[in-house]
């Protein structure tokens, strides 16, 4: 197999913080806040640059009632993704964002890259 190709320069590609919300912390995009079952709340403006995005990596299952959901599918909708504004590389935020209270990991996400060439 021939490895990936870098992204080419100047490409919009961005790699994002991938990260796991504890069991009882949703994230309210609406409110840009985090809330815990308890009436915690932790809101992550101070800790990132305007213009940053936080998605969930499965929206169906992050709205969906819980109690209608397989354990697998309860897991998955605890996944979100922290999105930086272009120029700004998550490797610089990643420590800071590991410390929320309502995440219970945190990592950069995957270097993206384009297919290899194929061999003869």
């Amino acid at each position: 197999m021939t490895p990936g190709t870098p992204l080419p320069e100047g490409s919009e590609v961005r790699i994002p913080v991938d990260a796991k919300l504890k069991e009882e912390w949703r994230y309210d995009p609406e409110r840009r806040l985090f809330r815990s079952e308890t009436g915690k709340r932790f809101s992550p403006r101070e800790s990132l640059p305007k213009g940053s995005r936080i998605v969930y990596k499965a929206p169906i299952l992050a709205e969906a009632d819980p109690d209608g959901l397989s354990e697998a599918e309860r897991d998955l909708r605890r996944y979100i993704q922290i999105i930086l504004p272009k120029g700004k590389s998550a490797k610089d935020f990643v420590e800071e964002i590991r410390d929320w209270p309502c995440l219970q990991e945190a990592e950069l996400g995957p270097d993206v890259s384009l297919p290899g060439g194929v061999s003869p």
